[in-house]
């Protein structure tokens, strides 16, 4: 970056709403930031920028970025507020940090200062004693944040021999509490410090971080991904604690926490005992060590016990000198050194030193191998998280197409569900405001489901939206929705049924075409009318013009719903059912005849899709 060229935060985002919220939290930052997007014209990114991207976008994934961006700009993952519990396995990728969205304006700060702070890390010094226990008080500073939480999660590592899963924990929520101690406790006021204390044994760990702040009432905070809390930009670092440790405490005053990790042992601390007995039956003198970022730890030793010299260079091969073995294991993590010659004592058929360390090189590196399978099945199950996470926003973001029923209460009463058989589906309702107050319904129904059906579906609200604000009759809408759908069917084989009726109050009637689809009624006291498929569904034949019937209205309620509903028998002609009950006894409220249909259906062995609409003047 030349001298004086300003630091940027950018926005990998195609939501116009996230760009507009970085920006105006961004405003409060000092010096404040360039705020850019990264969707529209394109940009020069610079190492020194920070990357804010928001992570239900389809590329979002540490490869493709650091393959588009580089090594060089802070990559922030940015997770909105429904999907905080699938966070894990976003931080699974080896982000450089992240953010949470609705944003907080504080929390964008700390992220802000953190990397753009300088390079070199601040003095720490860790008081370890020979118990376990680790100790350090460090100033209120957010630069800290970071080299604090390396030092003390390598230094727990050691000491507990925690597993790669257990230090991942450990990471992120011990990183989530020192940003809280510093951003709502200590604060960053002159001589403020926080404190961290650990217990690391084998058996389990416990940290604790302790602030200066007036503490808060932890059970008062929302769950954030309750109806209550979703919205709001704070919480949801203390919902990541208690997701990612074995057990979290506060203290009285709130200013205190205390974090539980059982964790499992290194694989390879595991199997020290077993190295003892191999040292005693085949008279092998060695020494295990092991390579950490920090240092080389000593596993086993018996080089001392039985005499020998604990360390040297590889000699030429001659009784009493020592050899070694390094790397060992997927990561050359691991070092071999052995001595080449040893008394008699294990007795006969005992192998050559030489042998005797081959064999054991070879069981240790299966070991190594072992945890890094483990390891990597990790890694698999947080990618298929994601995969799942993945597919639950996009089902939220299809079912954010469809039209929310109470924005059209000034012209009906109106009720609609959509509820899709897997994570995406090819069911759908459509509304649409006409000219003169009439109210267009439309209900349509993909054949199959699952994302090629959802497809077909977004192409279709994409096509009936052009069609409703150009035709103003039914049947001419869907002659210009199957001009614009004909040919993704025909490639897809795929059909839908498609139902659209014009509710006309001033006129007191009803117009509607009808594409094959079987369920649609008109219902009011007393009577039950069933408005007939006009024509075949959309893609099974060529139609010159779709038919359309009208019909008048008085006081009757049209619903219509998709198969997914009527999957052992059509609920309207099953005198038992809740909704044909319901209509029996002149309760004809959209709302009442929508939740007596998905009641009469079973949700736990539904096969399809489920769609209704209903609506009533």
């Amino acid at each position: 970056m030349a001298a004086g060229d300003p630091r940027r935060i950018l926005v990998l985002s195609s939501r116009p709403d996230i760009v507009q919220a970085v920006a105006e939290a961004a405003s409060a930052i000092e010096p404040r930031p360039e705020v850019r997007g990264l969707f529209g014209k394109p940009l020069n990114v610079r190492d020194s920028d920070i990357i804010l991207v928001d992570i239900a976008e389809p590329r979002a994934t540490i490869p493709y970025l650091r393959r588009r961006f580089g090594g060089g700009p802070a990559l922030v993952a940015l997770v909105e507020g429904a999907w905080i519990d699938r966070l894990g396995s976003a931080l699974a990728e080896d982000w450089t940090d992240y953010l949470f969205y609705p944003l907080n304006a504080d929390e964008l700060g700390l992220v802000w200062e953190k990397h753009t702070s300088p390079a070199d890390a601040p003095e720490l010094t860790l008081d370890v004693d020979g118990s376990g226990r680790i100790r350090v008080v460090f100033p209120s500073r957010v630069r800290y944040q970071h080299p604090v939480v390396d030092r003390v999660v390598v230094a727990c590592r050691h000491l507990a021999d925690l597993d790669g899963e257990t230090a991942f924990r450990l990471r992120v929520t011990l990183g989530e509490a020192v940003a809280n101690a510093i951003l709502y406790g200590s604060g960053e006021r002159p001589g403020a410090v926080v404190r961290i204390t650990a217990v690391a044994r084998r058996e389990g760990l416990r940290v604790k971080v302790a602030d200066e702040g007036e503490g808060f009432d932890p059970e008062a905070v929302p769950d954030p991904i309750s109806g209550e809390g979703i919205g709001r930009p704070r919480g949801r670092g203390l919902f990541l604690l208690r997701q990612l440790a074995d057990r979290v405490e506060f203290n009285e005053v709130g200013n205190e926490v205390s974090l539980t990790f059982h964790g499992a042992p290194d694989p390879l601390v595991r199997v020290e005992p077993l190295l003892g007995r191999f040292a005693a039956v085949t008279g092998l003198r060695f020494r295990l060590d092991r390579r950490f970022d920090d240092g080389v730890r000593v596993l086993f030793d018996c080089l001392e016990k039985e005499g020998g010299e604990s360390g040297g260079e590889s000699g030429s091969g001659a009784a009493g000198e020592l050899r070694e073995t390094w790397p060992l294991g997927p990561e050359g993590g691991l070092r071999l050194v052995y001595e080449t010659a040893r008394d008699d004592g294990p007795g006969e058929g005992a192998p050559p030193a030489v042998d005797a360390a081959a064999l054991l090189a070879g069981w240790l590196a299966a070991v190594a191998e072992g945890e890094q399978a483990g390891e990597r099945l990790l890694a698999r199950r947080m990618r298929r998280e994601r995969v799942l996470a993945e597919l639950e926003i996009a089902r939220d973001l299809q079912l954010r197409l469809l039209p929310a029923p109470e924005d059209f209460r000034d012209l009906a009463r109106v009720a609609a569900r959509c509820d899709p058989a897997l994570s995406l589906g090819g069911d759908f309702y459509y509304l649409v405001r006409l000219h003169e107050g009439r109210l267009g319904i439309m209900l349509g129904d993909v054949s199959s489901h699952g994302p090629s059906a959802a497809l077909i579906m977004a192409r279709t609200l994409s096509a009936v939206a052009v069609a409703t604000g150009v035709e103003s009759e039914p049947g001419a809408a869907l002659d210009a929705m199957q001009g614009q759908l004909r040919e993704a069917l025909e490639s897809t084989e795929m059909y839908m049924t498609l139902f659209y009726g014009v509710l006309d109050p001033a006129r007191g009637e009803l117009r509607y075409a009808n594409a094959g689809h079987p369920y649609a009624y008109l219902v009011g006291p007393g009577a039950i009318r069933r408005l007939e498929a006009l024509d075949p569904p959309v893609g099974i034949a060529r139609v010159e013009a779709y038919r359309q019937e009208r019909i008048a209205w008085s006081g009757d309620t049209l619903l219509a719903f998709t198969d997914g509903l009527a999957e052992l028998s059509d609920p309207i002609a099953a005198p038992g059912a809740r909704v044909r009950r319901r209509i029996d006894q002149g309760e004809l409220d959209p709302e009442i005849l929508v939740k007596a249909l998905f009641a009469d259906s079973d949700d736990e062995m539904r096969l399809d899709d489920r769609t209704a609409v209903a609506v009533r003047l």
